[in-house]
């Protein structure tokens, strides 16, 4: 079924696309639209730059001219067409001109520009200046004078002939890339500063975003009103004369800020020298402009000084960052960030350069450097995703972290920490089963522990003795290569391993994730997460490391304290040795080539007396009987066995003395009250097998304790006290 639903929707998304893409060549080249998208090819036609005549009977390009290159003013004449329409006109965009427009000698437009704060000059103006029928065959002159004392710059950028709409298509189609990629800085930066009011703020990074998000809308505003599209729509044309003069002074600033912030370094001097730097050039754009009445477009040293010195402290910051990282040994994190970094100076460098050495570039004048900022920011965008998800990834990790530890602390058994540590996993991450599978150290695992999700079937009793070879080993193979294992498909795993496939398709399982369990180094073993959503996989491959550790810890510690209550060779209850005790005094401490007796112990009615006096009268019982055999053996040579059930080696010479001490045993117990079955053997000349010993002397206990009972004595009854 689920193979089913997949090939329909690739259907539907077949469909929908190929939809989609007809509606758009629909929009694109059978509409309006087309007149839009040809616009720059007619431009050539419409093209009305051309064969200009000046005073001297020169015949010029417009656009090849300025008037400051001229002397300060020019004059040019042409006729007009013979045959034209009402609705013709002529339109152009000129920088720092005023000029006079004039048919035959008629005064038909005429333009001046106004002070500002940048002085006379009005950076991109555009004018349509309308004709009709009644001028066909005319001259058109124009008087144009630059708008400078200095009798420096003032030019006519294009000129078109023909109807309205279609010069407004061409002037925003040729401008049509650097006005989007201006409105995406500003789209950028409102993006990023509404993400930064939006989100916690853990690291610096964090907190100085939005100067990250203020510079990039400083720097499309100006980018946009350096392109010309204010102007054209709006007619705005002295408010982005000011903008474009202003706004990169007021925009290295927090560029500065913000780059300082994402170092590791993070040296205050740099925003403090921009800051300086920002301030003083742009007070004394402004003091030269209302003091001395200096236009601002003679102060280029001015201007471009703290461009360039924004640079210059944007190159040094990351040189002294990239410094600083490697002698601290550790990593910037800046891999995004460099790339743009780097394109922004080398681009920002050539437009400085373009434009001192005097190349005519009046209309998007910035655009090297345009792209550099759009190619910064960009980089920006994808270094902010990578960090706000590691710091995502962060704090879900530091959650996940403190809720492990809470459960961890909540008890002081290691298998009861496991248990809970599996149930955490399993509900966290909405998988179906959370288990562990242990080295049995025989060339097979086991299912050691499990918690399963409300209505999945446990495997613990079905996963045993899983082996090593042919299957547990290929999971080894991918630990050692990737320190952990993904399935997003478990019928796609099938080619890696057919015998894990069998293990795994009858439980149900489809996604897993597993790592393993590492103690000193070795593998002892793996744990796992069967079918968690697919979405979480990548967030589970994140912890894994986190899981091992713990999980690895806690089964260290079991490890540990059974090791510990094995190595504990005293009888908690009785003081006398334990079974640990035993094993170890006859594998270490029992000298089988001397004669040696052994002796096994079972108390009668111990049942009866838990049942009718309680757990404590037996326990009591149990002492006793144990204090009368360290009283006739010796407290070293007695071991309880568990509940009820003592043994003794004596290394007594002869069997008589053996004997003896066992008569002694039994009549201290009888004036105790008690009954105690006593079986015994004895080695006169030593024996190794001394399990055979041990398996005659039970058997006598046991014929002792069946000849009380069935002397009529009731396992029920207590014993006299």
């Amino acid at each position: 079924m689920r193979a089913d639903n997949s090939k329909l929707m690739k259907i539907f998304l077949i469909i929908y696309f190929s939809v989609l893409t007809l509606f758009i060549c629909r929009i694109v080249f059978f509409t309006d639209l087309k007149d839009f998208i040809n616009a720059r090819k007619e431009a050539v036609e419409r093209d009305y730059s051309t064969d200009w005549i000046l005073d001297s009977g020169e015949t010029v390009d417009l656009k090849d001219i300025s008037a400051g290159g001229l002397g300060g003013s020019f004059c040019v004449s042409k006729k007009l067409p013979d045959e034209m329409l009402e609705t013709d006109s002529v339109y152009l965009s000129t920088s720092n001109l005023h000029f006079n427009v004039y048919v035959d000698d008629d005064l038909i437009y005429s333009y001046d520009t106004h002070k500002n704060l940048t002085g006379m000059g009005d950076g991109v103006s555009y004018h349509m200046i309308g004709l009709g029928i009644k001028d066909e065959g005319r001259t058109m002159r124009i008087e144009a004078d630059t708008v400078f004392l200095n009798k420096r710059g003032g030019r006519i950028n294009e000129m078109q002939f023909g109807a309205e709409e279609q010069f407004r298509y061409y002037m925003m189609s040729e401008n049509f890339v650097a006005s989007a990629l201006s409105a995406l800085m500003v789209i950028f930066g409102v993006v990023v500063i509404v993400f930064f009011f939006a989100v916690f703020r853990k690291t610096p990074m964090m907190r100085s975003l939005w100067a990250l998000g203020l510079t990039a809308i400083l720097f499309g505003v100006w980018s946009l009103c350096d392109v010309g599209m204010p102007q054209l729509i709006a007619g705005s044309i002295y408010a982005c004369r000011e903008i474009i003069y202003g706004i990169p002074h007021l925009a290295v600033f927090p560029m500065i800020y913000f780059i300082n912030y994402v170092t590791r370094a993070r040296r205050k001097i740099y925003p403090y020298l921009s800051f300086a730097i920002s301030v003083a050039c742009f007070g004394w754009l402004l003091f030269s402009r209302y003091v001395f009445g200096r236009d601002l477009h003679t102060m280029t040293f001015t201007i471009y000084f703290s461009y360039i010195s924004g640079l210059i402290i944007l190159i040094v910051l990351l040189i002294d960052n990239e410094l600083y990282c490697r002698k601290k040994k550790i990593s910037s994190g800046l891999k995004h960030f460099y790339l743009g970094a780097v394109v922004f100076v080398i681009t920002s460098v050539g437009d400085i350069i373009r434009y001192t050495i005097g190349k005519k570039v009046s209309i998007g004048r910035g655009s090297w450097f345009r792209f550099g900022l759009v190619t910064f920011f960009l980089f920006m965008g994808l270094q902010i995703i990578d960090w706000w998800t590691k710091e995502k990834t962060s704090l879900e990790r530091d959650r996940f972290v403190n809720r492990l530890l809470q459960y961890i602390m909540d008890s002081a058994d290691p298998e009861a920490k496991i248990n809970k540590v599996l149930e955490y996993l399993c509900e966290e991450l909405h998988a179906d089963r959370a288990y562990i599978f242990e080295d049995m150290n025989d060339g097979t695992f086991d299912n050691t522990y499990e918690y399963c999700a409300e209505g999945v079937t446990p495997e613990i009793d079905n996963l045993k003795g899983l082996p090593y070879d042919g299957t547990i080993d290929v999971w080894y193979e991918e630990y050692a290569k990737g320190g952990h294992v993904l399935i997003y498909d478990l019928e796609k795993y099938r080619n890696v391993s057919e015998s894990m496939y069998e293990v795994l398709k009858p439980q149900g399982i489809q996604t897993l994730v597993t790592g393993p369990l590492i103690l000193e180094g070795d593998y002892i073993g793996f744990f796992g997460v069967d079918n968690p959503p697919a979405d979480m996989m990548m967030e589970i491959s994140e912890i894994i490391r986190l899981l091992m550790f713990f999980l690895s810890s806690l089964v260290a510690r079991r490890d540990n304290q059974r090791r510990l209550m094995e190595l504990s060779y005293q009888d908690a209850l009785t003081g006398v040795g334990n079974r640990r005790a035993i094993k170890e005094f006859e594998k270490e401490g029992l000298d089988t080539s001397c004669p040696y007796g052994f002796v096994m112990c079972d108390i009668n009615g111990l049942k009866a007396v838990n049942d009718n006096a309680g757990h404590d009268a037996g326990d009591e019982l149990i002492k006793e009987v144990a204090s009368c055999l360290t009283e006739v053996f010796g407290q070293e040579n007695v071991y309880r066995m568990g509940g009820d059930e003592f043994a003794v080696y004596v290394d007594d010479e002869n069997l008589q003395a053996f004997e003896s001490r066992i008569y002694g045993f039994k009549s201290l117990i009888a004036k105790k009250g008690y009954h105690v079955a006593v079986g015994y053997s004895y080695a006169k000349d030593g024996d190794p097998d001394y399990n055979s010993l041990k398996i005659e002397a039970d058997n006598r206990m046991y014929d002792e304790k069946r000849e009380y009972y069935s002397s009529g004595h009731d396992r029920r009854k207590a014993q006299a006290e």
